[in-house]
């Protein structure tokens, strides 16, 4: 049986800068090109070949496309508002009827129904950060950085200028987010939360904190409460985390490795999964094959590791072994201005959901 192709969308800093890539061995070739002003940040559908892409300006927006897994071409489906400046990071609900994005500048995080032909609404929701920190450059309010579901109805919102972790419930019905208070994580002042990953298969998590340059792991044993169970630094002990900060977090399909991508040390940390679940070691921290390595995928046949440098304009590949995920050394594939991005796409939609998001919705 022949395995499933997948199409890779790459999302830039630049204007007019959305591309389909199809994955060769280690070639990146690009398929097509869509026209969008800064399109930073891009989420798959989980069951459909559909695209959501956020524009980053002070005007925010947010545009879906219907992505042709044979040829790569885009079929614009609409463009919408959502509600706030500077979005930074946009998901789609494990279900697939609802997209939330996290604006880094606006401090605020919206909810946009999705329409049955793939468009987008009006937000149907907003909630709004307050907070800061003390790092008076990065942390003088709040800045919601990304939203991840870790059950199909809880989601989890880094704040890296509040230091914290925020956790709703999205209600089904209205498309409103309800706060959990008793989830809030609240993170070592000064590490700026980021990005979470969650494992396939397990009730873990993994939190990229991006001042500090630390990745803890998370118990989600009742994700309703998630606590910290251990914390590790992305660089090496030598290296001063105050020269660089950490940027994206991926899990390897199976399990067994999770990657933490570090700009200005231009790096990629690789944790391996010890014999307890939510134990990790730190095995190498190697050059990421480029400047300012913003966004780090992972194919989902488990067999590459994508790195998208935004100083050097490219993006480099890293050969990972199928079925564990070890790296080897990296080749560059594709020179493409500032890629900021990466998502794999099929017919069937976004690769795969973790555990977590298939148990049954969640309950008070």
């Amino acid at each position: 049986m022949s395995r499933t192709t997948w199409v890779g969308v790459l999302g830039s800093y630049t204007g007019r800068a959305l591309r389909t890539v199809a994955v060769d061995g280690t070639t990146l070739t690009v398929l097509a090109r869509a026209q969008q002003q800064r399109p930073s940040f891009v989420a798959a559908h989980p069951s459909e070949p559909i695209v959501v892409v956020v524009s980053e300006r002070a005007a925010g927006r947010v545009v879906s496309y219907r992505v042709d897994p044979s040829t790569g071409a885009f079929e614009r489906l609409g463009e919408t508002a959502t509600g706030d400046a500077g979005p930074c990071h946009v998901t789609v609900d494990p279900r697939g009827a609802y997209v939330l994005v996290s604006h880094y500048t606006g401090g605020s995080v919206a909810v946009l129904p999705i329409e049955p032909d793939g468009s987008l609404a009006a937000p149907s929701d907003k909630r709004v950060h307050t907070g800061s920190g003390p790092r008076a450059d990065r942390q003088a309010s709040a800045h919601p950085h990304s939203a991840t579901f870790v059950t199909d109805d809880l989601v989890y919102v880094p704040d890296l200028g509040a230091d914290r972790v925020a956790v709703y419930e999205l209600s089904r019905a209205d498309g409103t987010l309800r706060p959990v208070p008793a989830g809030t994580l609240a993170c070592r002042p000064g590490s700026g939360p980021r990005h979470l990953a969650v494992h396939p298969s397990d009730d873990v998590g993994y939190l990229l904190c991006e001042l500090d340059a630390t990745l803890s792991v998370l118990n989600l044993a009742d994700p309703r409460r998630p606590t910290v169970v251990e914390t590790h630094a992305t660089v090496p002990d030598d290296v001063d985390a105050a020269d660089t900060i950490a940027a994206d977090v991926r899990v390897h399909p199976s399990g067994s490795y999770v990657y933490a991508s570090n700009r200005g040390h231009d790096s990629v940390a690789t944790f391996a999964r010890t014999h307890t679940p939510s134990r990790i070691e730190r095995v190498g921290v190697t050059p990421s094959g480029g400047r300012y390595p913003r966004a780090i995928g992972v194919h989902p046949h488990g067999d590459r590791l994508f790195a998208c440098h935004t100083r050097s304009d490219d993006v480099v590949s890293h050969q990972l072994d199928r079925h564990r995920g070890s790296r080897s050394r990296p080749t560059t594939t594709l020179t493409a201005p500032s890629p900021s991005c990466l998502r794999f796409v099929s017919a069937a939609g976004g690769p795969y959901r973790p555990i977590l998001q298939h148990r049954p919705p969640s309950t008070r």
